[in-house]
């Protein structure tokens, strides 16, 4: 398992550094809002910082049982959270942005992770405002408004 996470690191690496270096000289902010390589900026940085997490914890790790293929409850679980990401594109232009990320984050929190609902739904709310605050908020854009206006 070691080589798996070492050649995925690798890739993520030199993925990421190849999108630093192709919006190298794309402009980070424009007048009022970001440019068009702001997200492509953020979007490496994490990558980077990600690909030398799993090479450090691989470096680390010595040994111990590795990994195995997910049991049917595991698959059913990976199966509803692609069902929830799908329909939850196709809800946006009815509903808007924000609702159906409310309603996505309680049914990732409450339905397939069975968390507690009280945590689960003040880590909606922090989730949706921290959305909320940075994309519309702060940065002004325009996310998909429902019947509502949010």
């Amino acid at each position: 398992m070691k080589a798996v996470n070492v050649i995925t690191a690798l890739t993520l690496l030199a993925l990421s550094a190849l999108v630093l270096l192709g919006t190298w000289e794309l402009p980070y902010w424009a007048e009022f809002a970001p440019g068009s390589a702001f997200a492509a900026f953020w979007v490496a940085v994490v990558g980077i910082v990600l690909a030398i997490a799993l090479l450090v914890t691989t470096a680390m790790d010595h040994g111990g049982e590795p990994h195995s293929f997910p049991d049917r409850r595991g698959l059913v679980r990976v199966a509803a959270l692609a069902a929830g990401l799908w329909v939850m594109v196709l809800v946006i232009p009815l509903i808007g942005f924000v609702p159906a990320a409310i309603a996505f984050s309680l049914f990732l929190l409450l339905g397939i992770e069975r968390r507690p609902l009280v945590p689960s739904l003040f880590t909606t709310a922090v989730i949706t405002g921290l959305v909320y605050g940075v994309f519309i908020a702060w940065l002004g854009i325009a996310l998909p408004t429902g019947p509502f206006g949010i």
